[in-house]
């Protein structure tokens, strides 16, 4: 059974690594995404720059709406409506800041607000083209906490 959504909670994709020495414990959000139960984003981040890797912040609160009383099928809705405007940036995480609920002429709704963020080894964000190629080829080695090397072809550069 999936926890309840609160502010703090981090969304990941599946298939994003990290590091071994960080221990999460992970349950299906919906198809792609993954919910880190046991840390909060500060504690994440606090954890993973210990290792030398990054949770970066990207400003720009996202929101996404559900109609619905404060439960959490109304949270959970207005979550997967927020993270679908996510998949444009290819950023591997999402955290959730604020969760309001709201009502319009006595109808009651849900507004979640979050930030994207990027879990990577590097300090500086690639653009969107290296994001997609540096996901495609960095695979964790089943032996150690190091990311290994899958040749795959450089992305087209547009001239």
């Amino acid at each position: 059974m999936l926890s309840p959504l609160k502010i703090g909670t981090i969304l990941m994709e599946t298939d994003t690594f990290i590091p071994n020495s960080v221990w999460v414990q992970r349950e299906t959000f919906c198809p792609g995404w993954q919910a880190i139960t046991n840390l909060n984003g500060d504690d994440l981040d606090r954890q993973i720059r210990r290792d030398g890797w990054n949770l970066m912040f990207i400003g720009g609160a996202l929101q996404g709406t559900s109609w619905g009383s404060w439960s959490d099928v109304a949270i959970r809705c207005a979550a997967l409506r927020v993270l679908k405007r996510t998949q444009t940036t290819k950023l591997n995480a999402f955290e959730i800041t604020g969760i309001h609920p709201q009502r319009f002429l006595g109808v009651p709704y849900v507004v979640v607000t979050g930030h994207s963020r990027q879990l990577q080894k590097s300090t500086v964000l690639q653009n969107i083209a290296e994001r997609i190629h540096r996901a495609a080829r960095n695979v964790p080695s089943p032996t150690s906490d190091e990311v290994g090397v899958v040749p795959v072809p450089a992305p087209a550069v547009a001239k």
